[in-house]
């Protein structure tokens, strides 16, 4: 469980799945082409990620992956998926 990049706000994952952003430790922006050695991956919440996706299939831009990443976290952790 971490913040999100996006909006802060706490969430649970499986860091192994979740969607992330490069950011530069330094600035807490993307990273420039001669600092992204540099960079951490950050992870963006499935809401904030869903709302990028619809402001990017507005601008006719390729989707940001949303697959099964939360749900299937989700569904380990419920009572009725064990």
């Amino acid at each position: 469980m971490s913040p999100c990049v996006n909006c802060g706000r706490p969430f649970m994952y499986d860091p192994e799945r979740v969607v992330s952003v490069l950011v530069d430790p330094e600035t807490g922006w993307l990273p420039e082409p001669g600092r992204r050695h540099l960079a951490i991956r950050e992870p963006a919440c499935h809401f904030c990620v869903r709302a990028a996706n619809v402001e990017r299939r507005k601008r006719g831009l390729p989707l940001g992956y949303e697959g099964d990443t939360y749900d299937d976290l989700v569904k380990r952790l419920s009572w009725g998926g064990r």
